[in-house]
Protein backbone atom coordinates (compact mmCIF):
# COMPACT_ATOMS: atom_id res chain seq x y z
CA UNK A 1 0.00 0.00 0.00
CA UNK A 2 1.61 3.26 -1.12
CA UNK A 3 0.60 6.87 -0.70
CA UNK A 4 1.48 10.26 -2.10
CA UNK A 5 0.08 13.69 -1.22
CA UNK A 6 -1.69 16.36 -3.27
CA UNK A 7 -1.84 19.89 -1.93
CA UNK A 8 -4.57 20.91 -4.29
CA UNK A 9 -7.30 23.46 -4.74
CA UNK A 10 -10.72 22.52 -3.42
CA UNK A 11 -12.10 22.98 -6.98
CA UNK A 12 -13.73 19.69 -7.94
CA UNK A 13 -12.66 20.03 -11.58
CA UNK A 14 -9.01 19.41 -10.70
CA UNK A 15 -9.38 16.54 -8.25
CA UNK A 16 -9.55 13.49 -10.53
CA UNK A 17 -7.00 14.69 -13.10
CA UNK A 18 -4.47 15.35 -10.33
CA UNK A 19 -5.19 12.05 -8.57
CA UNK A 20 -4.71 10.07 -11.78
CA UNK A 21 -1.52 11.97 -12.64
CA UNK A 22 -0.01 11.41 -9.19
CA UNK A 23 -0.89 7.73 -9.04
CA UNK A 24 1.21 7.26 -12.17
CA UNK A 25 3.93 9.79 -11.31
CA UNK A 26 4.66 8.34 -7.88
CA UNK A 27 3.46 4.78 -8.58
CA UNK A 28 1.10 5.22 -5.63
CA UNK A 29 -2.14 3.44 -4.96
CA UNK A 30 -3.62 6.24 -2.84
CA UNK A 31 -3.46 10.03 -3.01
CA UNK A 32 -4.02 11.89 0.25
CA UNK A 33 -5.86 15.14 -0.55
CA UNK A 34 -5.04 18.34 1.30
CA UNK A 35 -7.37 20.94 -0.20
CA UNK A 36 -7.77 24.69 0.18
CA UNK A 37 -8.82 27.39 -2.27
CA UNK A 38 -5.54 28.50 -3.88
CA UNK A 39 -3.09 26.53 -1.71
CA UNK A 40 -0.08 27.49 -3.83
CA UNK A 41 -0.69 31.17 -2.99
CA UNK A 42 -1.36 30.36 0.69
CA UNK A 43 1.93 28.46 1.06
CA UNK A 44 3.92 30.97 -1.00
CA UNK A 45 2.73 34.05 0.91
CA UNK A 46 2.38 32.39 4.35
CA UNK A 47 0.27 35.37 5.52
CA UNK A 48 -2.52 33.18 6.93
CA UNK A 49 -0.55 31.38 9.64
CA UNK A 50 -3.50 29.25 10.80
CA UNK A 51 -4.18 27.90 7.32
CA UNK A 52 -0.48 27.26 6.69
CA UNK A 53 -0.25 25.32 9.96
CA UNK A 54 -3.39 23.38 9.08
CA UNK A 55 -1.94 22.40 5.71
CA UNK A 56 1.37 21.39 7.32
CA UNK A 57 -0.45 19.34 9.95
CA UNK A 58 -2.38 17.41 7.30
CA UNK A 59 0.70 16.91 5.12
CA UNK A 60 2.55 15.69 8.21
CA UNK A 61 -0.05 12.99 8.79
CA UNK A 62 0.30 11.88 5.19
CA UNK A 63 4.10 11.79 5.37
CA UNK A 64 4.56 10.37 8.88
CA UNK A 65 1.53 8.11 9.24
CA UNK A 66 0.92 7.01 5.64
CA UNK A 67 4.54 7.10 4.48
CA UNK A 68 3.82 9.39 1.55
CA UNK A 69 6.45 8.91 -1.15
CA UNK A 70 5.87 12.29 -2.78
CA UNK A 71 4.08 15.61 -2.45
CA UNK A 72 2.65 17.78 -5.21
CA UNK A 73 1.65 21.43 -4.95
CA UNK A 74 -0.95 22.28 -7.57
CA UNK A 75 -1.97 25.47 -9.34
CA UNK A 76 -4.71 25.59 -11.95
CA UNK A 77 -6.49 27.57 -14.61
CA UNK A 78 -9.58 29.56 -13.57
CA UNK A 79 -8.89 29.30 -9.84
CA UNK A 80 -11.42 31.24 -7.76
CA UNK A 81 -9.18 31.12 -4.69
CA UNK A 82 -6.12 32.33 -6.61
CA UNK A 83 -7.16 34.26 -9.72
CA UNK A 84 -3.56 35.00 -10.74
CA UNK A 85 -2.38 33.97 -14.21
CA UNK A 86 -0.27 30.93 -15.00
CA UNK A 87 3.13 32.65 -14.72
CA UNK A 88 2.37 34.13 -11.32
CA UNK A 89 0.85 30.87 -10.08
CA UNK A 90 3.89 28.93 -11.33
CA UNK A 91 6.11 31.26 -9.32
CA UNK A 92 3.91 30.83 -6.23
CA UNK A 93 3.89 27.06 -6.68
CA UNK A 94 7.68 26.93 -6.84
CA UNK A 95 7.94 29.12 -3.73
CA UNK A 96 5.53 26.76 -1.96
CA UNK A 97 7.59 23.74 -3.06
CA UNK A 98 10.78 25.34 -1.70
CA UNK A 99 9.04 26.03 1.62
CA UNK A 100 7.85 22.42 1.89
CA UNK A 101 11.29 21.05 1.00
CA UNK A 102 12.61 22.73 4.16
CA UNK A 103 10.04 20.79 6.21
CA UNK A 104 10.25 17.47 4.35
CA UNK A 105 13.80 17.20 2.93
CA UNK A 106 13.54 13.43 2.43
CA UNK A 107 10.34 13.51 0.37
CA UNK A 108 10.18 14.32 -3.34
CA UNK A 109 8.11 17.47 -3.82
CA UNK A 110 6.92 18.58 -7.25
CA UNK A 111 5.00 21.48 -8.80
CA UNK A 112 1.97 20.87 -11.02
CA UNK A 113 -0.20 22.98 -13.30
CA UNK A 114 -3.69 22.03 -14.50
CA UNK A 115 -4.61 23.81 -17.73
CA UNK A 116 -7.94 24.92 -19.23
CA UNK A 117 -8.50 21.42 -20.66
CA UNK A 118 -7.86 19.87 -17.21
CA UNK A 119 -4.57 18.35 -18.35
CA UNK A 120 -1.94 18.05 -15.64
CA UNK A 121 1.72 18.78 -16.22
CA UNK A 122 4.76 18.97 -14.03
CA UNK A 123 6.32 22.42 -14.14
CA UNK A 124 10.08 22.66 -14.14
CA UNK A 125 11.89 24.19 -11.20
CA UNK A 126 12.77 27.85 -11.57
CA UNK A 127 16.35 28.67 -12.45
Amino acid sequence: MSFCTAINCMDGRVQLPVIHFLQKRFDAEYVDAVTEPGPNRILAERADKNTVESILHRVGISVHKHGSVGIAVVGHYDCAGNPAGKDEQDSQTHTAVAFLKERYPNVEIIALWVDEDWNVSEISPQA
